[in-house]
């Protein structure tokens, strides 16, 4: 498989994920934070994924068990920890193999947030603390409406 091919799937993995925290982040009550939330914790491999842990747990609720948020292997290669700059500079020199492998890992946090952004700005983002929960997959929001309306 050309790596252009390999691309192109990977991409559409992160962008059917994103779909799905686009979801749970409009049918949060503060949708605002909940998207900052998951903007501040691309840094931090830990911060993101016990975010994506909590997300898991209310797309689990939102679709009724019916389907996952995320699949192991993303969920694995989204978690690697960052190093620190300082121990494995000195210990490694310059940028090494071990370094690459933690860059992909914090590169492929990003695009999974840039997919997010991708989403909900398709979807017509909805910022605010606005009672009605607006879910993007078609499960009924709070008030009985499907994708907020009525």
């Amino acid at each position: 498989m050309s790596l252009t091919v390999w691309q192109d799937q990977d991409v559409d993995q992160f962008r059917e994920v994103a779909s799905r925290l686009a979801s749970v982040i409009q049918s949060s009550v503060d949708r605002s934070g909940a998207l900052s939330q998951l903007t501040e914790s691309v840094e931090s491999g830990d911060a993101f994924t016990d975010l994506l842990i909590e997300f898991a747990g209310r797309w689990f609720h939102e679709t009724g068990g019916q389907s996952v948020l995320i699949g192991p292997e993303l969920f694995w290669l989204l978690s690697e920890p960052n190093l620190r700059k300082g121990i494995s500079s000195a210990l490694r020199g310059p940028e090494t193999a071990p370094d690459l492998e933690y860059s992909v890992s914090r590169r492929s946090r990003k695009l999974l947030l840039i997919c997010v952004f991708e989403t909900l700005a398709q979807n017509q983002w909805l910022a605010g603390n606005i009672g009605e929960h607006v879910g993007m997959n078609g499960v009924n929001g709070v008030n009985g409406s499907v994708n907020g309306i009525a």
